[in-house]
């Protein structure tokens, strides 16, 4: 792509001039003889292992050296695609953004979860409503990442591992909420908590082998029945990575539901959804990996900011359960 800017803006001169933590620094010289700086994000195991990161982080840098307004001037940011140059606008804190999709109407399969709480045997609907969800997820995680490079691979599969604690959206920023002496979990149980996550993240480092593209918020609030068809939405945080982070995040509604209810329809619905998957993807280890994301999920179900008024009894059986989890590295309903 350097090239192709050499090109496209009739440069004549590009000669590389440093060599940073995360980036790599060009003198760009034109033909009337001036000179830029360009910055080119790396693309390794430092968190900037997708598109929309590095550009983020670029973005970002632009807004601040626009915000000190010293020198050198800050031109803005670019995305070459071929033979075209994109200009980005900037971003400041007044600058709202928007995503836009096409709008479609369904039943939420959370809705339909709730619908089943005095239920006691899985039924045909039941079937019938997971073979919809596991034919999506298994289409989902057959899609591979691009790239050919082990290397790469194996960085992106780390980061989808890392991301279950480090995204700002996920596991600190829950944690930040849970006051020193919160009953479940108080600081001292914090820290073991993370603990045993840091022990799974590292127990799966490595296994480059399994990245799949993935949704990253897998859950009935995002997936919907509409007739005879399914369609799923907001795909978010983590773009490749674990196919488990994706199962473990669906698996975790029936644990909750187990747990709290002591109905072993939920857990037998857990065990048919996991059955269905692994007939399908011939994916054994699938669950080892449905742990990783069970720690996070254990606190969206307890968290104060979203459960302000949480049944403790109900919730402390669910809590020791992933705990138990954690500490056996070893999936069980028990």
């Amino acid at each position: 792509s350097i090239d192709k800017v050499v090109i496209i803006l009739a440069l004549q001169n590009i000669e590389k001039v440093g060599s940073g933590y995360h980036s790599d620094g060009y003198k760009l010289t034109t033909s009337e003889h001036r000179n830029f700086f360009l910055k080119k994000i790396k693309s390794h195991d430092l968190g900037f292992e997708f598109p929309e990161r590095r550009l983020s982080s670029l973005l970002v840098s632009n807004s601040m050296a626009k915000r000190a307004n010293f020198h050198p001037q800050v031109f803005g940011v670019f995305v070459v695609n071929s033979d075209e140059i994109h200009f980005l606008p900037d971003v400041t804190e007044n600058s709202e953004m928007y995503h836009i999709q096409e709008y479609e109407k369904g039943i939420s399969y959370l809705s339909l979860l709730q619908d089943k709480k005095n239920k006691t045997k899985i039924d045909q609907d039941d079937i019938k409503e997971l073979e919809k969800v596991i034919d999506f997820i298994v289409s989902l995680h057959a899609k591979k990442h691009p790239s050919k490079d082990f290397i790469q691979l194996k960085a992106v599969y780390n980061d989808s591992l890392r991301s279950i604690i480090s995204h700002p959206e996920l596991t600190l920023m829950l944690l930040h909420d849970f006051p020193k002496d919160h009953p479940l979990l108080p600081i001292e149980r914090q820290k073991e908590f993370l603990g045993l996550m840091l022990d799974l993240i590292h127990a799966w480092k490595d296994r480059y082998d399994r990245l799949s593209a993935i949704h990253g918020d897998f859950w009935g609030a995002n997936v919907f029945f509409r007739n005879h068809s399914l369609f799923v939405i907001d795909y978010s945080r983590i773009p490749w990575g674990e196919p488990g982070i994706d199962i473990g995040w669906w698996l975790s509604q029936y644990v909750w539901r187990y747990h709290t209810t002591e109905k072993n329809y939920f857990k037998d619905l857990g065990e048919k959804f996991l059955e269905m998957y692994i007939a399908k993807t011939h994916d054994e280890e699938i669950r080892k990996t449905v742990m990783l994301p069970l720690g996070l999920l254990g606190l969206i179900n307890i968290s104060p900011r979203f459960y302000p008024n949480l049944d403790i009894v109900s919730a402390q059986k669910f809590l020791d359960g992933i705990f138990t989890i954690l500490q056996n590295q070893k999936f069980s309903w028990s």
